[in-house]
């Protein structure tokens, strides 16, 4: 027989006396640590205490695992993961993500850095900016993406990045944009840009396994795509600067798609200088029927 000691009785297994402990008001039972409490709350206390437990407390519920705990807090509870912390409401959660942490309230999404909630936020403007270009007719929402539709040579006007490039430099005479040590003195004595190398890939970069890049050693498996990589701007020349150079910035850029992002985002003096980087911007604009779309 079996004899439950706190009760001080016997029953005829051991299969009855655990039900006798399921049951009964007296046990309260941890099965995965393998003791019994005289007690709700000596239990509750051991769950909240225990190491091998993953309890909320506010709902009396124990979990598999800390992510699970973590998810439940997540979907039942106002929140924030990072900082471990409850709050009373939906709004004092969202308040706190958005003060403390990269946080887009619309999407009630966080992120890893300023930089990709910048780029998220882009989804929520209004795309008012038309591409000027011939036959296109696509709309943006801010300069970055428009200029980085150009340099794609997605649109359909047939602008490419280099006659971008070409654009900029005749229009940006004062170079505050483009960096002359890094350009090429032309016939005429005017600026122009370095001339691009002829990359394109043959099956002799094949090294045994993989098409090799040349010029930085990336791998693809396909020659098509090395040779898309090889006319990407990867290795284009960084013939753009950021105007807040003499501030301490000195950063340099391959394309004018990333110059005009960083003047959206950076931390640097460069916002002294936007409104330049507008003008030669909307210059672009207005003469892009110079460039043969």
């Amino acid at each position: 027989m079996a004899y439950c000691h706190r009760c001080e009785r016997y029953f005829k297994n051991e299969a009855a006396l655990e039900q006798h402990k399921a049951d009964s008001s007296s046990h309260w039972m941890c099965y995965d640590c393998d003791r019994d409490f005289g007690s709700y709350d000596a239990r509750r206390q051991h769950y909240k205490n225990s190491s091998l437990h993953h309890y909320c407390a506010m709902c009396n519920e124990d979990f598999e695992d800390d992510n699970g705990l973590e998810d439940h807090y997540d979907n039942y509870h106002f929140y924030c993961r990072e900082c471990e912390e409850f709050f009373d409401s939906l709004e004092e959660e969202d308040d706190h993500k958005e003060k403390e942490h990269w946080f887009c309230k619309e999407c009630r999404r966080m992120f890893n850095t300023k930089n990709g909630l910048i780029h998220h936020r882009r989804t929520h403007l209004s795309k008012n900016l038309r591409c000027p270009g011939n036959k296109c007719g696509r709309t943006f929402a801010l300069p970055a993406d428009l200029i980085l539709h150009f340099e794609s040579g997605t649109c359909r006007s047939g602008v490419t990045r280099r006659a971008v490039d070409e654009a900029v430099i005749r229009y940006d005479s004062g170079r505050v944009i483009t960096d002359p040590s890094r350009l090429l003195l032309g016939p005429d004595g005017e600026y122009t840009k370095l001339p691009d190398p002829v990359r394109w890939a043959t099956r002799q970069s094949w090294n045994g396994s993989a098409f090799e890049c040349v010029l930085c050693h990336r791998t693809f498996c396909l020659l098509p795509r090395l040779n898309q990589h090889l006319q990407s701007p990867a290795h284009a020349d960084t013939i753009y600067r950021c105007p807040a150079l003499f501030d301490g910035c000195g950063s340099h850029f391959g394309t004018l798609s990333a110059l005009v992002q960083h003047v959206e985002i950076a931390n640097c003096g460069v916002r002294r200088f936007k409104n330049h980087v507008g003008d030669v911007m909307d210059d672009l604009s207005r003469n892009l029927r110079g460039l043969g779309i």
